[in-house]
C-alpha cells in the first residue's frame, strides 16, 4: 500500500500511520531518522530514500482482512499538529481452492470519488426529466438521492441506471420527473467524500417551453460529504 506523500525539507516531525477500524502500524520522523512503533497483523513500514518513497506491507492476508485501509500522513514539528494526507485504499481478499489447497489472493483498489452533474433531459410523455449523474467512482457503494425543496424525494419516484465502466469505476444515473416550479437538489454519499464538508455549487436557471405554456425550473447541487449522519 502506496502512501503518495512526499516529505518536504522543511518538515521537522511527522507520523504516518496504516489505519483500518483501528490503528495497524504507526511511525515517526523525527529530522532525518525513523522511529518504528511496533505493528500488528504482519504490517511492516518501507521507506526508500532514493525515491523518498513511503508504503506499508502486508503479509498473510487473509479473508477477513479485506476492507477499506488508510495511510495518514500527520506533521507533529513544528506545531500544531496538521493532517498533510489522508489516502484511502481497498482491498479485496479472495480465496481459491485447487487440489483441496487454498490460495489466497488479493485486488488494491484506490478509492476514486464520483464526479457529480445535473443537468435538463427531454422525455416521453409530456414530462420534463432532470438526471443527476456520478460518475467513475470506486467501490460500489454510493447513495444518491433527489431533494425537492430539502425533503427528500421517495426512491420509487426516480428511475436509476448503474453500469460499470471499462477501468473497473462505476456511475450512477438517476432520472427524476419534474412538473413544478421549485428547488431540486442531488444528494450524494460515498466512502471518497471528504469528512464533515458541505458545498454549493452556482444555481443553474433554464426555461424552456411545452405545448402549453411557459415552464421555468432551477436547480442547485448539493454535497453533502460524509459524516455518518447524511
Amino acid at each position: 500500500l502506496v502512501c503518495n506523500y512526499k516529505p518536504s525539507t522543511d518538515i521537522n516531525g511527522l507520523t504516518v500511520e496504516l489505519q483500518t477500524d483501528n490503528k495497524l502500524c504507526s511511525v515517526a520522523k523525527l529530522n532525518n531518522s525513523w522511529i518504528n512503533h511496533p505493528c500488528r497483523n504482519h504490517c511492516r513500514f518501507i521507506w526508500i530514500p532514493e525515491t523518498v518513497q513511503m508504503s506499508f506491507e502486508i503479509s498473510n492476508l487473509q479473508i477477513n482482512d479485506t476492507g477499506m485501509y488508510k495511510c495518514v500522513v500527520t506533521r507533529t514539528i513544528p506545531p500544531p499538529s496538521v493532517l498533510l494526507r489522508e489516502e484511502r485504499t481497498f482491498v479485496q481478499v479472495f480465496v481459491h481452492i485447487w487440489y483441496n489447497t487454498f490460495y489466497y489472493n488479493c485486488l488494491v483498489f484506490h478509492i476514486a470519488p464520483p464526479v457529480v452533474s445535473v443537468s435538463h433531459v427531454r422525455a416521453l410523455g409530456g414530462f420534463h426529466t432532470i438526471l443527476c449523474s456520478s460518475e467513475g467512482f470506486y467501490p460500489s457503494a454510493l447513495e444518491q438521492l433527489w431533494m425537492r425543496n430539502g425533503e427528500f424525494q421517495n426512491a420509487s419516484l426516480t428511475y436509476s441506471i448503474n453500469k460499470t465502466n471499462p477501468d473497473g469505476s462505476f456511475t450512477l444515473h438517476s432520472y427524476l420527473n419534474i412538473s413544478d416550479c421549485v428547488n431540486y437538489s442531488c444528494w450524494v454519499n460515498h466512502s471518497s467524500l471528504t469528512l464533515s464538508e458541505f458545498t454549493h455549487l452556482h444555481s443553474e436557471h433554464q426555461m424552456f417551453y411545452t405545448d402549453r405554456f411557459l415552464f421555468f425550473y432551477f436547480f442547485y447541487l448539493t454535497f453533502i460529504f460524509p459524516g455518518r449522519s447524511y
